[in-house]
């Protein structure tokens, strides 16, 4: 059988009797061929109006293409509506539930970025000058210490329904869980303000500014808080040499 065309001008009734039959595969995706700069142009007018400027076109349309299929699937033209009124809610409608759900990823990766961010400059000294090499690479190697025990502080403050999605190795989870038991253990033996900017931080993901509101002090005082926190925990760690930050 050979494949339906259509064009702008074409009354879609047969089209739709043809899909509906199912005796041409092909036709399916051809109406939806046909539809598309309807979707596009509701895509169009939505993002025209968009509050989130991170988000491009693209997302509009991939959420509007998803409408736009599933209210062709739907459509029942013996209703005597024409496509476009029925389909234009639902086409809005996907692309709102979408951008929606998006967004709030978005939102979430970039305040992850921006707590990383402060965790980050928190940890970075003055740097020493470049021509003094043993210098450069002590600040860099206690860097590092400092950064790997802030992202073993994060993972000990996994749940237990994040934990489940660990791949089935119980050595290793044994091992991750006795790793966190430790980290606890040793953040519990810091000073009173250090203790509550490790677990506020990195127990329950509160950024800086907003710890220092809870303590009512500056960001800056919580930055160098937490340096110290980490530094003092480093210190530890080494001198026990008990606990290895490559689990």
């Amino acid at each position: 059988m050979e494949p339906v065309q259509f064009d702008k001008t074409t009354d879609m009734t047969p089209a739709w009797v043809a899909f509906r039959s199912g005796a041409d595969p092909s036709v399916r995706e051809q109406v939806i061929e046909f539809y598309l700069p309807f979707a596009r142009i509701m895509a169009a007018k939505l993002y025209a109006k968009r509050t989130y400027i991170e988000l491009e076109f693209s997302d509009y349309m991939q959420y509007a293409s998803i409408g736009l299929m599933e209210a062709i699937d739907r459509f029942d033209p013996d209703r005597g509506v024409k496509f476009e009124t029925f389909a234009a809610p639902r086409i809005t409608g996907a692309i709102l539930n979408g951008i929606e759900s998006l967004s709030e990823k978005q939102v979430q990766v970039s305040a992850r970025q921006r707590i990383l961010a402060a965790r980050v400059k928190s940890l970075k000294d003055e740097a020493p000058e470049p021509a003094d090499s043993n210098a450069v690479f002590g600040y860099l190697a206690e860097l590092a210490v400092e950064l790997a025990i802030g992202f073993a502080l994060e993972d000990s403050g996994v749940s237990q329904s994040e934990e489940a999605s660990y791949p089935d190795n119980t050595y290793h989870r044994v091992e991750l869980k006795q790793l966190r038991q430790r980290i606890d253990e040793l953040v519990g033996q810091l000073p009173d303000n250090e203790r509550r900017v490790v677990k506020y931080h990195y127990l329950q993901q509160v950024p800086f500014d907003e710890i220092a509101t809870l303590l009512g002090v500056t960001k800056g005082r919580v930055s160098q808080i937490h340096k110290n926190a980490l530094k003092r925990l480093g210190q530890i760690i080494r001198s026990i040499g008990e606990i290895d930050l490559r689990c």
